[in-house]
């Protein structure tokens, strides 16, 4: 029956992992030649032991051994070190006192080329992750936002932490595993053959039954790991999910739910890890007991060539032939241990290299020129989108929108829950790309200008503040690195935020905690405002920057709002409505389509869909 061929898609992951490995040759090198000393360092007790039992444990301790080629030659000359016959010392002794020395020196040396070889193999695993790492965080920033409806976040962070980890199992079994313990069999199976070529040829034909099962399970071992892999990412993105969201948990009282549904996805990721563990020990099992049958027809067959004598097959030979042979089955094991760990990192490699395999943004059209300041205006001509979420159905979220937004005016759009809001916001920031239609930059399509030279020409503040765990310097200065604090200041002076950051433990030096979790909702909005005054951007696009606010913190942001907006183009996605009835325009979104469009004196006495909103907010419905 025919070994199963390692499917292509196998072949190249490994190229794919081991591409990266290579970057760090010498490394690889001095890893190679170590292991080339290290399995010799295997291979000499076998000798060594062929020896004691010819020219010590043997009859009148001859110095003529049965062991290969020049060692006995060799060895003989490291006996006469020891000194002389006229000396008064026993031959053996001599012989046994040179075979301690060796075992010794030979054990120090196996010692020296095991930490190398550890440490080698370990640290270019490092290595490795560290890449991987670094690699799969400059994708993912760079992936579209469509993207991101599509993946859930925990399995992100699965691939992120957990599979980055098997990958680095994966080089490390590589090395440790992959590379040295071939290189030790080759060495065992020389001496094996050396001894007596025909006995060790007919053992060794048997190795391929030895393997097969391992070979053969490979494939559900690495079905197994992708699955166990998936359920693991469903598991972090459950705890992911309730440590979220664990303030509506508690309101809710729904602890007791949550803990009830991780229990079942860890039920889940439990059968498939018990399966992964059923495929590897059977693997294991199954060869052990190849293998004893092996050594058993060797015995068997040994004898007999030794009762007949056959082949000029020696006892001691046999004995250190047959050592040599037990000790083939040590690296054997750990190299088929090693294949099946292999083919589980293959599964978590697999799932890296679709996130690094995923398309980034649309690139930048080669005639892409940068944005300058402002002048004219935003155009929307006629611009539709949809999400793709795999409905190709799906009603579009934005409809054949016209718009015009002129440069130095604040533009409002308001409108119902689900109404597009938010999607044209994202648009204009190029964070999706329209269905159809264009969207124009001072008469120039957002396509034919460089993604960042536009984003540093705008300015976000959206509904829900996001500060970075470092301190509010940083965070104020996030879009220019190389502000001077003079100027850090001055935004946060004009976002009304300078006087409680000077409060704070260390002043702007204060770390503020995760997702700022140390300040009140109106703070984390008015630092984020400073961090959009310092940008000191042409257009400003306001997401719902108050709807999460109570009234007094409302009216310290509004402040600050109308000093960031002085003298800019301003795009107010709004859903308090009291918030934006100084606006120079106030558009109508419904069901995707701009329904009104005037300010707010003309929407109220066209007594439509703006008044009736407004008239709905005002008595609390």
């Amino acid at each position: 029956m025919a070994r199963a061929p390692l499917p292509p898609a196998h072949v190249e992951l490994t190229r794919r992992l081991l591409q990266r490995a290579l970057r760090y040759r010498g490394i690889l090198i001095l890893a190679f030649a170590t292991m080339i000393v290290a399995g010799g360092t295997e291979a000499v007790p076998v000798v060594l032991a062929d020896l004691f039992m010819d020219q010590v444990l043997g009859a009148g301790g001859s110095p003529a051994g049965k062991t290969p080629g020049w060692v006995d030659g060799q060895f003989a000359k490291l006996v006469s070190f020891v000194g002389s016959s006229e000396a008064g010392l026993d031959p053996r002794l001599r012989v046994a006192i040179v075979i301690a020395i060796l075992v010794f020196l030979t054990s120090a040396l196996a010692a020296l080329t095991t930490y190398i070889t550890e440490y080698i193999s370990k640290y270019l695993a490092s290595l490795v992750v560290r890449d991987l790492r670094v690699e799969l965080l400059a994708k993912v920033v760079r992936l579209p936002f469509a993207y991101f409806t599509r993946k859930k976040m925990g399995d992100l962070m699965s691939r992120y932490s957990n599979d980055t980890m098997t990958a680095y199992q994966a080089v490390n079994i590589f090395v440790s595993e992959l590379l040295l313990q071939p290189i030790t069999i080759v060495w065992m199976a020389s001496l094996a053959i050396a001894y007596n070529w025909r006995l060790a040829l007919a053992a060794l034909l048997f190795f391929p039954l030895v393997v097969y099962p391992v070979l053969r399970l490979g494939k559900r071992v690495h079905r197994r790991s992708k699955r166990t892999l998936e359920t693991l990412g469903e598991t972090v993105e459950s705890m992911t999910q309730v440590l979220g969201g664990l303030r509506v948990v508690k309101a809710f009282r729904m602890e007791e739910a949550e803990v009830r549904e991780h229990q079942s996805v860890n039920d889940r990721w439990l059968e498939q890890q018990a399966g992964l563990v059923r495929a590897k020990a059977l693997g294991r099992g199954t060869m052990d007991l190849v293998w004893g049958i092996v050594l058993s027809l060797t015995m068997l067959s040994g004898s007999w060539l030794i009762v007949t004598q056959t082949w000029g097959l020696t006892p001691d030979d046999f004995v250190a032939l047959m050592f040599a042979l037990v000790n083939i089955f040590r690296p054997l094991k750990r190299l088929s241990s090693g294949y099946n760990l292999w083919q589980a990192s293959m599964a978590a490699a697999g799932r890296i290299f679709e996130v690094l395999d995923e398309k980034p943004e649309v690139p930048d059209s080669p005639s892409a020129g940068p944005a300058g300041a402002l002048k004219k205006g935003i155009e929307l001509r006629q611009v539709s989108f949809r999400y793709e979420l795999g409905d190709s159905d799906a009603k579009p979220v934005l409809d054949r929108v016209d718009l015009e937004i002129r440069a130095g005016t604040t533009v409002a759009i308001v409108g119902p829950s689900g109404a597009g809001k938010s999607t044209l916001a994202n648009l204009l920031l190029r964070f999706y790309e329209p269905t159809s239609g264009a969207i124009l930059y001072d008469g120039v399509p957002l396509t034919e200008i460089a993604r960042d030279s536009l984003l540093a020409r705008i300015a976000l503040v959206s509904q829900h503040p996001f500060l970075f765990n470092s301190s509010v310097r940083e965070n104020i200065a996030y879009g220019r690195p190389g502000a001077t604090q003079a100027e850090i200041e001055a935004a946060a002076k004009a976002a009304y935020i300078h006087d409680v950051i000077e409060k704070l433990p260390s002043g702007y030096d204060t770390v503020v905690g995760d997702r700022g979790m140390t300040l009140s909702g109106g703070q984390l909005q008015r630092i984020t405002i400073a961090r959009a005054i310092l940008r000191d951007a042409s257009l400003l696009v306001l997401d719902e920057a108050t709807s999460s606010l109570d009234t007094d913190s409302e009216r310290a942001v509004q402040e600050a709002l109308r000093n960031l907006m002085a003298g800019r183009t301003s795009v107010v996605i709004a859903h308090r409505l009291s918030t934006i009835v100084h606006a120079d325009r106030i558009v109508v979104l419904d069901e995707g389509r701009v329904v009104e469009s005037g300010s707010h004196a003309e929407l109220l006495a066209l007594g439509g869909r703006y008044s009736r909103l407004l008239a709905a907010q005002n008595s609390g419905g």
